[in-house]
This record gives C-alpha cells, sequence and structure tokens, in this order.
C-alpha cells in the first residue's frame, strides 16, 4: 500500500458509527464559491478531485453507478464496516451486501461483499485532472479555514461556536453534537458485541491449539516409547554379544592353559638323559615345535577386541596387528577360526573378515564376459561372452573350457541364472530385448518377452536371477525397474520399481533373491543396493555414492550367498564389498590393477554354496576364483 494510501486511511471516517445518511457539505465548493473568487484554475480543479469521504485528493477513483466517485480505499473501509455491524462476520466471506452512497444514500447490491469494489468502474475524468494536476507546478494544499463554517448535520452556519469531531473529522454545532454524542454512545453497545464475539471465537481456537498440542504429546511419547524399546532390544543384543565374545576367549584361553600343562607334564617326566642319542634329537624338535606353536598362539591371543561405537550403537570388531599375519596363515592353513562358518551369522562374520582373498584362479581368456553363474547340475561355470555371442563352460578344476552354447537368435548374451527344479538356464540378450531359455543339455527351448515399455516387455535386459517359488526376477534396465515373469510364458506377475508416474530405480544392472524371497537391486544409476519384498515395497537400501567403504560408484552386480550376506561388485571402485543381511558392512577386499585379486571393471559375481567368490571383469578380460 502507498504512502498516499496509509494517509488515507489515517483520515478516513469510520463508517460503523457514522449516521446511516452522509449529507456532502458545502464547505468546499458551494460555500468557498459563494465567499471568496477563484484564485486560479489549479485551486479549482483540486477541489474537483477531493474524495467526500476522507477530503484528500483521489486515491484509485472508483465511481458508483450513481455516478458519485470515490477513493477505492475509502470504498472499502466504509462497506467492510457495515458488514461488520449488521452481519457480524467477515467482510470477506458475506455475499450480496447491501451497501449505501456515503453522499445520496442511493442503496446498491454488492453481488460478491466488498471484493465487488474492485470491479467498479474508473471515473476516467478524474483520472484526467489528476494527471493534469501531477504535471502542473505545486499549489498550496486546501484550507478548511473559510469565511463561513456550517454544520454537516443541519447544514447551519456556526459562528465561532463549531466542533470538530476528531474522530470522524467532521464539523458540528453544539445542538448537533449533543446528538452526536448521542449516537456514538449507542454504538458501543456494537463495538462491545463484536468484542464478544471476537473472545468467543479466541476461546474455541484456544482450544482447538490445546487439542493438537495434546495429540502432539502422544505421538511423541509413542514415538519415544517405540525408539526406547528399539534401543532396549539393541542393548540385549549387544550384552549377549559380549558376553558369547567372551565366553569364546575364556574357552580358547582355557585350552591354551590346558597345552601349556600338558605340554611341560611331558617335558618333566621325560628322562631326556637315558634316552637313546637319536630319540633325543626327534623329541627335543617335536616339543620345540609344539612350544613353538602354544607360544604363537599366545602371541596372538588377544589381538581381537570389541569396540562400542556410541554413536551407531554397535560392537565393532578391532584386529588391530592381525590382519596380515592372519591373512598369510590363511593362505597356507585355509580357515581355522570355526568349524563351519555357514553354521551362523557370526561364524560367517568372522569367516569373511579373516579371509584371505587371494584368488585360487585367474583365467585371462574369456571375450569380453559379462554375468557368470553355477550350474545347480554339474558345477561348472557359465560365462556370458559377450564379443562370441555365446555362453563358454569353464570347468573349474581343469581351467578349461569344456562346451560352448550358441543360438543364431543370441546377439548379446548378458545374465545368466539356473532353475535347479526344472533344469533349465535362463540368459538375458540385451540387443535382442529378450530372453532365451535352454535345456540342461544346452538345447534351445523358447525365448520369452519382447522390445517394449508396456507391461511384459523389456528393454535392454541385464540381470536375472529365479526366487525360491521358480519365478524369474529380471532386470529391465532400459524401463528403470524389475520384472517378476512366469519362467514358461513370460506372463508379467509382478513389477518393482515404479510408483506412479516416477520410479525409484535408475538403470538397475542386477538382482538377486534370498532364501526367504528377498529381492535386491544394484541400482547402478543411484549408486545404492535396494532391496524390495515381492510386493515391491522398499525394505533397506544400502550405501551412496563415494569412494569409502560403504560407498559405490556404479554398483554393477551383485549376488547372495547361502546365509543372505550381500556380496558387491563396485565396479568404479574396482573391488568387492560384502554386507550382511541387515545392510552392515563386513568386508572390502579388491583394487583397480590387472594382476591377481586386482579389478579394472567387475561385469559379473557369482558365490558357490560352498562360499568361493567368483568374479568376471569386463575390461580386463578375465575371471577370477576366491
Amino acid at each position: 500500500m502507498s504512502d498516499k494510501q496509509n494517509k488515507t486511511y489515517k483520515k478516513s471516517v469510520h463508517i460503523d458509527i457514522l449516521p446511516p445518511t452522509i449529507h456532502r457539505t458545502k464547505s468546499f465548493k458551494s460555500e468557498q464559491a459563494e465567499t471568496r473568487p477563484r484564485s486560479d484554475s489549479i485551486s479549482s480543479i483540486e477541489e474537483l478531485v477531493q474524495c467526500p469521504i476522507c477530503f484528500e485528493k483521489f486515491s484509485q477513483p472508483r465511481m458508483l453507478p450513481c455516478q458519485h466517485t470515490f477513493c477505492l480505499a475509502c470504498l472499502r473501509e466504509f462497506a467492510s464496516t457495515i458488514v461488520a455491524k449488521n452481519e457480524k462476520a467477515s467482510a470477506s466471506t458475506v455475499k450480496k451486501v447491501p451497501f449505501n452512497c456515503p453522499t445520496c444514500n442511493a442503496e446498491i447490491l454488492l453481488e460478491n461483499g466488498v471484493d465487488s469494489l474492485d470491479q467498479l468502474p474508473r471515473n476516467v475524468y478524474i483520472i484526467s485532472l489528476l494527471r493534469l494536476l501531477d504535471t502542473s507546478e505545486p499549489s498550496t494544499p486546501l484550507s478548511h479555514n473559510f469565511h463561513d463554517v456550517r454544520c454537516i448535520k443541519c447544514e447551519t452556519v456556526c459562528e465561532g461556536e463549531a466542533i470538530n469531531c476528531q474522530h470522524c473529522k467532521q464539523i458540528f454545532c453544539k445542538i448537533c453534537w449533543g446528538k452526536h454524542m448521542n449516537e456514538l454512545a449507542e454504538k458501543l453497545s456494537t463495538l462491545s458485541t463484536q468484542l464478544e464475539d471476537s473472545l468467543t471465537r479466541l476461546n474455541h481456537k484456544v482450544d482447538e491449539a490445546h487439542g493438537r498440542c495434546n495429540q502432539l504429546n502422544e505421538a511423541i511419547k509413542q514415538a519415544s516409547e517405540e525408539q526406547i524399546a528399539s534401543i532396549r532390544r539393541k542393548e540385549e543384543y549387544l550384552l549377549k554379544d559380549v558376553h558369547a565374545f567372551r565366553l569364546e576367549e575364556d574357552e580358547s584361553a582355557k585350552a591354551l592353559r590346558h597345552k601349556i600343562a600338558e605340554l611341560q607334564s611331558t617335558i618333566d617326566s621325560t628322562k631326556f638323559r637315558h634316552i637313546d642319542e637319536h630319540q633325543k634329537v626327534s623329541l627335543f624338535m617335536n616339543l620345540h615345535r609344539n612350544t613353538s606353536k602354544i607360544l604363537d598362539d599366545i602371541s596372538h591371543w588377544g589381538e581381537t577386541r570389541k569396540i562400542f561405537d556410541s554413536d551407531n550403537f554397535k560392537l565393532e570388531e578391532d584386529n588391530e596387528g592381525l590382519n596380515s599375519e592372519v591373512e598369510e596363515s590363511q593362505a597356507r592353513n585355509g580357515f581355522r577360526m570355526g568349524n563351519n562358518p555357514l553354521e551362523n551369522t557370526d561364524a560367517l562374520i568372522t569367516y569373511y573378515k579373516t579371509k584371505s582373498f587371494i584368488p585360487k584362479l585367474q583365467w585371462t581368456k574369456s571375450p569380453k564376459p559379462a554375468g557368470v553363474a553355477v550350474s545347480p547340475w554339474s558345477n561348472n561355470i557359465y560365462i556370458a561372452a559377450t564379443d562370441s555371442q555365446m555362453i563358454l563352460i569353464l570347468n573349474r578344476q581343469r581351467a578349461k573350457i569344456i562346451g560352448k552354447i550358441q543360438t543364431p537368435e543370441m546377439l548379446c548374451p548378458h545374465g545368466i541364472a539356473f532353475s535347479k527344479n526344472r533344469k533349465e538356464m535362463y540368459v538375458t540378450d540385451k540387443w535382442k530385448h529378450c530372453i532365451h531359455v535352454f535345456s540342461s543339455f544346452g538345447d534351445y527351448l523358447r525365448s520369452l518377452c519382447s522390445k517394449g515399455c508396456t507391461e511384459g516387455k523389456i528393454r535392454c535386459p541385464e540381470g536375472i536371477a529365479v526366487s525360491p517359488y521358480d519365478e524369474l526376477v529380471v532386470c529391465d534396465t532400459g524401463n528403470d525397474r524389475v520384472l517378476i515373469l512366469d519362467p514358461i510364458t513370460g506372463v508379467q506377475k509382478g513389477s518393482i520399481g515404479w510408483l506412479g508416474m516416477r520410479t525409484v530405480l535408475n538403470i538397475p544392472t542386477s538382482v538377486a533373491v534370498t532364501e526367504d524371497n528377498k529381492i535386491i537391486v544394484a541400482d547402478t544409476g543411484n549408486h545404492r543396493i535396494k532391496i524390495f519384498n515381492k510386493e515391491g515395497t522398499l525394505l533397506l537400501e544400502i550405501g551412496s555414492i563415494g569412494r569409502n567403504k560403504g560407498q559405490f560408484r556404479s554398483a554393477e552386480v551383485i549376488a547372495v550367498d547361502p546365509l543372505g550376506f550381500i556380496l558387491v561388485g563396485d565396479a568404479g571402485n574396482s573391488r568387492i564389498q560384502i554386507f550382511d543381511r541387515s545392510g552392515s558392512l563386513i568386508r572390502v577386499f579388491g583394487g583397480a590393477g590387472y594382476g591377481p585379486g586386482q579389478f579394472k571393471w567387475i561385469s559379473g559375481i557369482a558365490v558357490t554354496p560352498q562360499l568361493d567368490i567368483i568374479t568376471t571383469d569386463h575390461k580386463s578380460r578375465s575371471l577370477q576364483i576366491f
């Protein structure tokens, strides 16, 4: 609002305590014309551009149907006070407001309430006069000092007895002044009624605010109880973990004590001087070897420490000074820190953390490999060779190609999956936009799906897996989704990714399915691993873009081991990352290069029931088994 409009509001008439009819005074036009001549044309024009309500120069002049003109702001205040008085409601919500002209008292019906005033026509003549005044030299302000001042009510000349009302800015004679005071007294009851209504509305709003606060209190309490219960569950789990660790360490120490006692007893009971000379050397070497082994075990005992991460509320294992020696020992002796790594989750975590990831085999004769899988009926390795447009069959023990599967229909094989129950192999064709089905003997059986983006169609498929219920789970990479298909007909049975008009996946390239039918997707474009249920609900999200542990740069391929641990081929970072079922990072190995245990771009990964990890590398054209 402009300064002129602010000034107008300060001097505007408070209509709710004025008489119903406002008679225009002659003190500005008629009386002035009778008592003194006009000094110049500018002063005459200034008289024409005065608002009859605020006695100031017009601001946004609007003309009523009766042809009288007023400031838009004055009309809005006039109408608003009448609505507040008669309807006891907000002026912005009242429709069809009866409105009387402040000059002639002609009744006007405002169809849309006070907002109808904005639609009144502008007085073009007044606007032209205002422009004329703006371009002329400044004139002297309009004055109220006239020879004769008349009462606004009775229009009689007030000879030294005029009273100027500071409220309505009008002049009254002594007689009319008393009546005017009585009118003001009557209007006080209206103000009291308005205050009572406002108090009622305020009380309702306060009650509503209190209700909302009570709801917030309950929500906070409920959420707090849930958080506390969750922390208590974590506390119980961690305390059990510490207790199990303590028992394990105690058993290990007890075993060492027993070995020490046995060896000491053997040494003490040996009558070394009475033994044959040749037997002395053999006995000494045997006792020395056993003693060295015990001393080595004791030197490493206690190096594994549990550390509590209070920020993340979890236990970490610190193997300070242990890794290099353990890995060298593992390379010689294999896994020795437990009987069976698949016995439980803790045993498997220990296995991965202590395993020496030195490749058992590095085969460098693969023509740009993509996906890799292990046959459930022959234990041979099947490799998708994109350059030669075929599937290669590699014998693990001999590291030799023993067979090839190809068909003229196959253009770019990419992902491989097997159905043990149906004895079938499924291969995604990235360029043919379909899925090829072969028998366990390599015979071509059928083709599923075709190119498209509608239901049951695929574009540039890559990863593929078979669910525990023998359903196909396919990365429809070109359509940013994962499809669940019937393995016989290819009919779509489910879809993951799209929610309305948006998708939560960006270039999904690999998929794996756990024993409990959770679907794990390599969301390569978003640099994350996402876990869904069969209905497509997102259960867990792992990682973000970056080079740190637990982060990815193009999480290209994934696999799951028998206990549901997730192995991720982090192609952009040239490494393998292993996570448990809850998404916690267990181990990272690899690095950029062409040597053993190094990668250039991981394009396929598989894990056998014996926990052998098989990887293919598209850039180095190699296959490694760890």
